[in-house]
């Protein structure tokens, strides 16, 4: 019993450093190569950690194998795309200008139902917002909103931003770092709370953003006004 938890432990530590050598890459979105590796690395560790009839250091070399290809493979898609797109694929695109691509869809045995779903699960209401729907090499499926039809940014609305550096998250900072900053912040459990003053704020921020929606009004005026 001893001997198949030591195997399933120096597998499963093998199985990790190859995967950490790969890189993050090997931990996304997987290719159809990505795919094949990361399955024959899950199986080679359950074969030598349960069968002790395969030696130990076959099921190194398998490892070393896989890690090699798919390395080489990544090398070889880096410096030529013809190669990149026959081991990967390319994107399809499945909506242009919010029409759906029936021969695109059929090629990739890509149904009307999965492309509906996907279009709900990214918020998508109406297929007209749609300017391009493209379905990735890895499978993914990414949309392209019509400029018309894109969020308001604050850029937009011309809303300055306030710049704040409580706590970034591209930031490398540690726990215990993130803990004290935290632990230094006021107590603002019990804030007074006037309803009169909040109307008040609430009024004001309404006036400042009417007042940029009208200037942005005028200035679009204008803009149709010239020749």
């Amino acid at each position: 019993m001893l001997d198949f938890v030591i195997r399933a432990a120096a597998m499963y530590f093998m199985a990790l450093l190859m995967i950490r050598l790969l890189g993050k890459r090997a931990l996304g979105e997987l290719g159809p190569f990505d795919f094949v590796v990361m399955t024959g690395v899950g199986h080679t560790v359950v074969a030598i950690a349960l069968d002790k009839s395969i030696p130990f250091y076959e099921g190194i070399v398998i490892l070393l194998t896989l890690a090699v290809l798919e390395y080489l493979m990544g090398y070889i898609s880096l410096k030529n795309q013809t190669l990149s797109h026959l081991i990967t694929g390319k994107a399809v695109v499945l909506i242009d200008k919010g029409r759906i691509i029936k021969e695109n869809l059929s090629r990739e045995k890509f149904n009307l139902d999965d492309l509906l779903q996907e279009l709900r699960k990214q918020g998508i209401r109406d297929i007209n917002e749609v300017d391009r729907g493209i379905l990735e090499p890895c499978g993914g499926f990414s949309v392209i909103l019509n400029k018309e039809d894109e969020a308001v940014t604050r850029r937009d609305l011309g809303i300055e931003t306030v710049e704040s550096d409580y706590l970034l998250t591209t930031g490398d900072l540690s726990r215990a770092e993130v803990f004290e900053i935290q632990r230094e912040l006021p107590d603002e459990s019990a804030p007074d709370f006037s309803l009169v003053q909040s109307l008040k704020e609430i009024e004001k921020r309404l006036n400042s953003i009417n007042d940029k929606i009208e200037t942005l009004e005028i200035r679009f005026d204008r803009g149709r006004m010239e020749p």
